[in-house]
């Protein structure tokens, strides 16, 4: 693209010095210093020069024209990129790259009644693994993140914390809340039924314990983060499924 500019800009400097030469040389026609003959020498240089600049600046046009093709593939490309860089690949919702950002946006700038953190865990998930394998664990984390984002609605948004672990934003709320969709998340979640395909069982033993806190204003990201992860092991202490604290 540079270097065809450059032709183009080089042939421009070319065809402005012919047309320079041209009217100086026409000029001489008032004068009748001129003869008829060189008068048409003079005019078929200039439309010479013409056709030139022409093909020059239309090979120019189209080489922008197919640039421009290329930037918005490019765009597409990048769009998509992005996109992808702020989804889990297994379960589709935002990821742990994405919780980073907008928790860090809703610190920064606190929606008028504050936010709430939920963090959320699947209950046995490693003997559920083990018991029957990690394509049906896999399956578990899909729906899990499927339920989830069933309940993102009024600004509410789904992460994929990390492992069996998710975390939910919930803006505008206050504790009572927030623990009310909590609560709500939770039995949806219990309802789960899976069926594994090699003994033809149903399994409905799917739970979630989950913890949440409200931020403070002025405290850290971490602080917020060590608090709902501390009611999240209280709930799993006292028994699991259920959500901590109680509303």
């Amino acid at each position: 693209m540079g270097n065809t500019m450059a032709d183009t800009m080089k042939d421009t400097d070319t065809f402005q010095s012919t047309l320079d030469k041209t009217f100086s040389q026409l000029a001489r026609v008032g004068e009748e210093t001129l003869s008829m003959d060189e008068t048409i020498a003079v005019v078929r240089s200039a439309v010479k020069g013409s056709k030139e600049i022409r093909q020059s600046t239309s090979f120019f046009k189209n080489q922008l024209a197919e640039a421009q093709k290329e930037i918005d593939r490019l765009r597409e490309t990048l769009e998509q990129a992005n996109e992808e860089a702020l989804h889990d690949a297994l379960t589709g919702i935002f990821n742990r790259r994405a919780f980073d950002t907008e928790i860090d946006a809703l610190a920064a700038n606190p929606p008028p009644k504050g936010f709430c953190l939920l963090l959320c865990d699947l209950d046995h998930f490693k003997s559920f693994n083990d018991t029957y394998g990690h394509l049906m664990g896999d399956q578990v984390l899909k729906l899990t993140g499927k339920r989830l984002t069933d309940y993102c609605r009024d600004g509410i948004k789904a992460f994929r914390y990390g492992g069996e672990e998710f975390a939910l934003l919930v803006p505008n709320r206050q504790l009572n809340g927030a623990c009310r969709v909590a609560e709500t998340i939770r039995a949806s979640i219990d309802k789960l039924v899976l069926k594994d395909k090699r003994s033809g069982k149903k399994l409905d033993n799917i739970s979630v314990s989950i913890g949440v806190a409200q931020y403070e204003k002025g405290e850290s990201i971490g602080t917020l983060i060590g608090r709902a992860d501390s009611l999240l092991y209280e709930a799993k202490n006292l028994g699991r499924n259920r959500v901590m604290p109680i509303a």
